[in-house]
């Protein structure tokens, strides 16, 4: 018998499709990189969306088995995948394309100054700060949040369990209220309401409550900060439009300032920087910051060519 070939190169793109699936499924593949892949070819959309509507069909169907297995075992992903990526029987990848999602993940974004308002599968909601972005997959297993860049607050309705990921830390969610930002290095869960939730043991064994936060920076260890609800209060204003001010650094509140401007504010003194100020301020009204620093700490403003310098 003659052996056939594959002359339009199907099974070596439907292993590829499969290892873009795996990938994104992971959180480890650049969400850019794959659309610039899957729209460099309009084959390779359909392949990826065969490896993912045969994925949801396979959750209930079992491998072909060995002549010699009595039972037929019941695949896992990692099972399903390394099929995928060998080419699966013709029986599975011949129930042609489905129109069903194609993505492993959802994601959204927000630019400098933007605020935005994302309604979750299961009903709960995201709020993204500015310059911030979030992907997520929810299915009746798992609700998987990833926050990529800056702040999200997230407001989380019961079910299934959830899980945050910030870059190479993980850490549970619960039915509840929180906020989650990525500055740097350093990555903080904020709890603003619900049940006290038991962290996991690579979080320390740690429990966090309301007005508390899960700290981890560059030292990879997690450690709890307590806030008081004034703190809370100020952390969320920026779901109001507005930035508050609890007797900070001046460089501290500049560098705050400074996620929601696209004319960035600088501090030209170093005693200044080491100033406090307090106070509340429209987001969108930086001139009021300025003038604050200015009259209260005998400071000028001078105008440049991108922003503001504060100077003595």
């Amino acid at each position: 018998m003659t052996k056939m070939t594959d002359p339009l190169g199907q099974d070596t793109l439907l292993a590829e499709a499969s290892r873009w699936f795996a990938a994104l499924d992971a959180g480890t593949a650049q969400p850019e990189e794959f659309e610039a892949w899957r729209r460099s070819n309009p084959a390779h959309a359909v392949a990826y969306a065969r490896i993912a509507a045969n994925w949801e069909q396979a959750g209930s169907a079992p491998l072909a088995a060995p002549a010699v297995q009595a039972a037929p075992m019941r695949a896992s992903r990692r099972q399903w995948l390394s099929a995928a990526a060998v080419g699966l029987p013709v029986a599975l990848l011949g129930s042609g394309f489905l129109a069903q999602r194609a993505y492993a993940w959802d994601s959204a974004a927000t630019g400098v100054g933007e605020t935005r308002r994302i309604g979750l599968p299961d009903g709960s909601t995201a709020f993204l700060n500015t310059d911030s972005a979030i992907s997520w997959r929810f299915d009746r297993e798992q609700r998987i949040v990833r926050l990529d860049r800056g702040e999200v607050a997230l407001d989380l309705r019961r079910g299934a369990s959830g899980t945050l990921r910030v870059k190479e830390t993980t850490l549970p969610l619960a039915p509840g209220h929180f906020d989650a930002r990525l500055l740097g290095t350093r990555a903080e869960l904020t709890m603003l309401g619900g049940a006290a939730m038991p962290l996991t043991r690579d979080s320390g064994g740690l429990t966090l409550r309301p007005n508390q936060s899960i700290v981890v920076d560059g030292t990879g260890t997690p450690r709890l900060q307590e806030h008081s609800q004034e703190q809370v209060a100020s952390l969320m204003a920026w779901r109001a439009g507005e930035i508050v001010f609890l007797d900070q650094s001046v460089a501290e509140a500049v560098a705050d300032f400074n996620r929601h401007l696209s004319r960035k504010i600088t501090v030209g003194n170093a005693d200044l920087a080491r100033e406090k100020i307090g106070g509340r301020f429209d987001l969108d009204r930086p001139d009021q910051f300025l003038k604050a620093v200015s009259l209260t700490l005998d400071a000028r403003v001078v105008a440049t060519h991108d922003g503001y310098e504060l100077t003595r």
